[in-house]
């Protein structure tokens, strides 16, 4: 068996030439669509022999493929025109997607979700905010979320699953559906209103702007024939593809609403990239597709099981029609003042005995923290907690790579540094951000890291536990304001 084609274009190299053949894409559809049978044009990549080529063309799709003799020769498309080479494929006749079964909180994308009432399970895809008040939405498609094809009708979702009784924490609801499309607009999209945003709050403790496996999400753009892309959905984990189409026409029909069949225009199709036989399969559906820089460009929803091709809506798309924006997590290279210093940071690891020997001035503020703490019930919980998990957290901070690199990259040894220095200096405030990166963040991220990383007595407490964590921390901005907060429980415990 031959080897698979190296066909992987760098991104910038996908911008300049989906640039340059752009230019007379307008004119190529004006001439080819008067041609009967074709139903649209638009870039992608060249295949020969069913094999993917590194070259872009004009990708023209038509309802059947015929062959020369059936047409006239007015109504032959050319191989190549003003000198571009044009490839013809059929309409993408694809199924829907129905695993990782796993609980995460706090939530995060590429997870498990489902619907009070729809088919099966699915992919949670991201997370974005509505354009009306800011609030947080979570994108996947209409089919894993709703029991029919035209009616939201008070739609739930679940993480990982909803089993529809009555109780929040019983069925893993974490939201409503309040918009979506299916029949009309080209796309099978709906987002949830994350639960718990009474009046103007976000809820930042309930979820992380992440895609498992995948990282942070950097926002949103439209996506490029030729790029390479990257999904984390509940069945097939992390996937690597190649858009071999921008704008295909798909067909796909839905089994569980009565076999109804939807004909979309303008979709994304995405071939698979080896060592993946499948890019998608199912149960990824609602994942997203991002590129090289962590941007979505794409909502997944089916796939042709013959070609193994996935069929994708442009995110841009879906954002315009919803009304929502993808959430924008890139982390500034630079920190302005009212940011905080990224001041030098303080390991750690270097908390562990016998390593902050060169420091005890940090030793002294922490163990006075830790003296005051203890002196309120849910304060003395949370510091026999982490004298429990000492060892096994500084061990996963100096030995596991996505430990290690998240603590740095989430500013822990610089909010550390701050802590310290507040302590010493009473009223100095802890700064808000460092380097674009919340507290909150970075207690987020290492309670998602921890889940997926630590035994299972550190995981379990953590999930129990850092919601506690986060309330307190939200209650200003000095380690007296947070020992207010504990002396506040205290008191309300005790009344």
């Amino acid at each position: 068996m031959a080897e698979k084609k190296d066909t992987y274009i760098p991104r910038d190299e996908c911008v300049d030439l989906n640039a340059e053949l752009g230019k007379s894409l307008k004119e190529v559809e004006d001439a080819i669509l008067a041609h009967p049978n074709v139903l649209s044009v638009g870039l992608g990549m060249k295949k020969s022999k069913g094999t993917l080529q590194r070259e872009l063309c004009f990708k023209i799709t038509v309802d059947r493929k015929k062959e020369a003799g059936e047409l006239k020769k007015n109504e032959l498309i050319p191989p190549v025109i003003n000198g571009i080479k044009t490839d013809v494929e059929e309409v993408l006749q694809t199924i829907p997607g129905a695993a990782d079964s796993k609980k995460y909180r706090p939530l995060i994308g590429g997870s498990q979700m489902e619907g009070s009432s729809g088919p099966g399970s699915g992919t949670l895809g991201c997370f974005g905010k509505r354009n009306s008040d800011d609030k947080i939405v979570i994108l996947s498609n209409w089919h894993v979320l709703m029991s029919n094809e035209n009616t939201i009708d008070g739609a739930r979702a679940g993480q990982p699953s909803h089993n529809g009784c009555c109780s929040c924490c019983a069925c893993n609801e974490i939201g409503e559906v309040v918009a979506g499309e299916f029949m009309a607009n080209d796309m099978d999209a709906a987002i949830a209103l994350l639960d718990g945003q009474e009046a103007d709050t976000i809820p930042e403790v309930r979820y992380i702007n992440e895609i498992l496996d995948l990282g942070f999400v950097t926002g949103a753009t439209a996506p490029l024939a030729g790029e390479t892309v990257y999904k984390r959905g509940r069945t097939t984990g992390l996937t690597k593809g190649q858009v071999q189409n921008s704008r295909i026409i798909s067909n796909t029909p839905y089994v569980f609403y009565n076999g109804v069949a939807v004909l979309r225009n303008n979709q994304c199709a995405i071939d698979p990239v080896a060592p993946h036989v499948d890019y998608f399969l199912k149960g990824d559906s609602g994942s997203v597709s991002l590129n090289e820089k962590n941007q979505v460009v794409a909502l997944n929803y089916g796939f042709d099981p013959v070609s193994h091709v996935t069929v994708a809506t442009d995110i841009t798309d879906v954002m315009t029609q919803l009304q929502f924006t993808i959430l924008d997590s890139t982390f500034h290279s630079g920190a302005t003042s009212s940011q905080g210093n990224p001041a030098e940071g303080i390991p750690f690891g270097g908390m562990a005995a016998g390593t902050m020997a060169g420091n005890p001035t940090f030793l002294e503020a922490f163990e006075q923290l830790e003296a005051e703490l203890n002196q309120y019930e849910q304060g003395k919980r949370m510091m026999n907690l982490f004298a429990q998990h000492r060892t096994e957290m500084f061990r996963l901070v100096n030995e596991n790579r996505e430990m290690k690199a998240a603590w740095n990259r989430y500013q822990g040894p610089s909010f550390l540094a701050h802590i310290a220095r507040s302590i010493r200096k009473k009223g100095q405030q802890v700064p808000a951000y460092i380097k674009g990166i919340s507290m909150q963040n970075l207690i987020l991220k290492m309670t998602a890291v921890l889940q997926r990383n630590g035994s299972e007595n550190l995981a379990k407490d953590v999930t129990e536990n850092y919601l506690d964590i986060l309330n307190v921390i939200g209650k200003g901005k000095t380690p007296d304001e947070w020992k207010a907060a504990l002396m506040d429980q205290h008191k309300n415990t005790n009344r």
